[in-house]
């Protein structure tokens, strides 16, 4: 059992250690999802470019999904997941003795309160009511003893819908009623998360499995569970290639379909060596096109493409 006690500690070092408890790098995916969900708004009744108001409401919104929103998510499943921390990753703020325990509380405290009166400020109930919901699905997800972390069924789909297809509802409501195109996209690429978070997975197995999280590299192994990401993320993008179609933007189809191919060397290195080498190569190879294609969804369903 880890327990974490006042330090001296400069006050520089500390106001780091609890930024880095919200971890910074996955506010980018959000806050760009929302900005998406923004664009896929149109620009003949939603989001208009030139309009400064617009861009103040949009970055207020990534400020909410990304820094406040994801920021919770984190600092909370820092603090329920100290003990696997300590194993897989000691460095992190609370087993490295920078945070303490009230001081985490008071982290992820201070930051779901933000999220939602930030979220007041639109003035719509429905950015309120996901803003709550996504906090609400943060906790469910760190918090014993439900963890959704825990079982592989509900972990990835619930960090799929949490940090993108809320996010991206969220940017389209705040300028437009949500359609029904802009939610199947959001659910989409809510999936095409929830493929790379199984992926990520097999980088903390054994941490994991010391401490009974229930990943599905864990469940069925690390090259079985390699595959089930690679189905998830290849469909949502073959889903997204048949959209594009459907709507008769057929030069959208040959990109999505140049995504789906261009890492097929690099999943297949990566399955037969699952190492840490192979595996970042293949983040490499696959992370810009998985931003490109969200995107490009935008756009597609906002109608810049005629």
């Amino acid at each position: 059992m880890i327990t974490t006690s006042e330090q001296q500690i400069p006050l520089a070092k500390r106001v780091r250690a609890h930024i880095e408890l919200a971890d910074p790098i996955t506010w980018i995916s959000p806050a760009m999802i929302c900005i998406c969900g923004a664009l896929a708004s149109g620009t003949a009744n939603g989001f208009h470019w030139w309009d400064g108001t617009h861009w103040g409401l949009i970055l207020l919104g990534a400020l909410m999904t990304g820094p406040l929103g994801t920021g919770f998510s984190q600092s909370i499943n820092d603090y329920y997941d100290r003990e696997i921390d300590a194993i897989n990753d000691p460095s992190r703020p609370i087993p490295a003795g920078l945070v303490s325990l009230n001081g985490a509380r008071a982290n992820w405290l201070f930051l779901g309160l933000a999220t939602f009166l930030v979220s007041l400020i639109f003035k719509d109930a429905m950015i309120t009511v996901l803003a709550v919901f996504g906090i609400i699905l943060s906790v469910l997800y760190s918090m014993p003893p439900i963890k959704f972390k825990k079982n592989y069924l509900l972990g990835p789909p619930a960090v799929g819908i949490g940090y993108v297809t809320v996010s991206w509802m969220v940017g389209h409501i705040i300028f437009a009623p949500i359609t029904w195109e802009s939610i199947t996209v959001a659910m989409i690429n809510g999936g095409l998360t929830a493929g790379m978070l199984v992926l990520n997975d097999i980088k903390s197995v054994e941490g994991d499995r010391q401490h009974g999280l229930q990943s599905l590299a864990v469940a069925i192994g690390v090259q079985p569970a390699l595959l089930v990401a690679y189905t998830i993320i290849n469909l949502c993008e073959i889903l997204f290639l048949v959209l594009a179609v459907i709507w008769g933007n057929y030069w959208v189809a040959a990109f999505i379909a140049f995504a789906v191919i261009a890492p097929i060397y690099s999943q297949i290195k990566l399955y037969g060596d699952p190492s840490h080498k192979n595996f970042m190569r293949y983040l490499i190879a696959t992370n810009p096109f998985v931003a490109l294609i969200q995107i490009v969804s935008a756009f597609l369903v906002g109608g810049y493409f005629g």
